[in-house]
């Protein structure tokens, strides 16, 4: 649509160089790529997987890692993801037409209110492992998303909009560590395609994460794992769409409302009193139970009222298939959940000649 977010890195090589010193120097626990504990009742656990030879051809480094007595997971996940998200959009400016015609900017004469958007998603994550600090996955799944528009002026109304949702899209992890602590740190674009907008809605996604992992003493392919984070999110501004007058307000009534509409339309610029007579005309059909196929056009700029929040998460590893993670976002003007079922498998074996 619109404005498109290219986010990149000054200079990646060098950022992947970081980390392959990193992992290569020998610093502990890389928490959800590979694990590495100097408690000695870890020791024979640690100190089996040097003697293993490691047969898989992923992740990259995987031999390495085993040699140096490193816990690796298993290189092919897929996961079931559920996630809810309620935050406040603050809308920018706005243009209206209806019926396709040509829009207008209404932003002088259209005051929002805050703008509560609430989103359900249920996602499948396949993810592969391509070097022991480096995870791709991919984002395919629906949901809902639900609106509520607060209008200030010209007259007070409040309406809320739910609508079916499709999602998918991109993402990269990079894990490391600093003594007990691990960091991760994950990017991804998330496209959102509502019935009601024209193009699907990009969505920059980018979070780092600060945590340490507890393993059993008995069997340390279990493990808890607990971290403390920053979640950033960043939309895209430009949203255009097209939805019907009888769907914005469902069973609108007649009175004094029509009334105030139209003394207002009066004070406006003849380009914008123009469509703002034909969409209350529109609207007076539906007081009037008439029926309507009028259709509202809109381009919005918009954006996160408060784009940063906390991230608080653990993470359960049952063995090196199964794990269970949650987190909650809290402060700031956005809070969300999310709770993942991971199931993991090796992969290929290398060839051998």
């Amino acid at each position: 649509m619109k404005v498109m977010y290219n986010f990149s890195i000054k200079r990646p090589n060098t950022l992947l160089w970081i980390f392959s010193i990193l992992f290569i120097l020998n610093l502990d626990a890389f928490s959800q790529g590979v694990g590495k504990s100097n408690n000695p009742a870890y020791k024979p656990y640690f100190d089996s997987l040097k003697k293993m030879d490691y047969p898989y051809a992923l992740p990259i480094l995987g031999k390495q890692a085993y040699k140096r007595g490193y816990d690796i997971s298993y290189a092919y996940g897929i996961s079931g993801v559920y996630f809810t998200q309620t935050q406040e959009i603050s809308i920018e400016s706005t243009s209206i037409g209806i019926n396709g015609s040509e829009q207008v900017d209404l932003s002088n004469v259209i005051d929002f209110g805050p703008t509560i958007a609430t989103t359900n998603a249920y996602t499948v994550r396949p993810d592969i492992w391509l070097l022991p600090f480096l995870n791709l996955y991919g984002i395919l799944g629906g949901g809902t998303t639900e609106t509520r528009v607060n209008l200030l002026a010209p007259v007070g109304l409040e309406t809320t909009q739910r609508f079916e949702a499709r999602s998918f899209g991109l993402g990269a992890t990079l894990a490391g560590a600093v003594g007990p602590v691990w960091i991760a740190w994950d990017n991804n674009y998330n496209f959102v395609d509502v019935d009601v907008i024209v193009e699907p809605i990009p969505a920059f996604n980018s979070s780092i994460r600060f945590g340490h992992t507890l393993r059993n003493p008995t069997y340390p392919q279990k493990s808890l794992a607990v971290w403390v984070g920053v979640f950033y999110q960043k939309l895209s501004n430009d949203t255009r769409g097209s939805i019907g007058v009888t769907e914005i307000f469902p069973g609108f009534g007649s009175g004094n409302f029509i009334g105030t509409l139209r003394d207002w339309s009066e004070t406006l610029p003849p380009a914008q009193r123009l469509v703002v007579n034909q969409i209350i005309n529109e609207l007076e059909n539906v007081s009037n139970n008439i029926d309507s196929d009028g259709t509202i056009d809109y381009t919005l700029e918009k954006r996160v009222t408060a784009p940063f929040n906390i991230i608080l998460g653990s993470q359960y590893q049952f063995n090196k298939r199964w794990i269970l993670r949650t987190e909650l976002g809290v402060f700031g003007k956005r809070s969300q959940f999310m709770l993942n079922l991971n199931y993991r498998i090796p992969g290929f074996r290398k060839t051998t000649k």
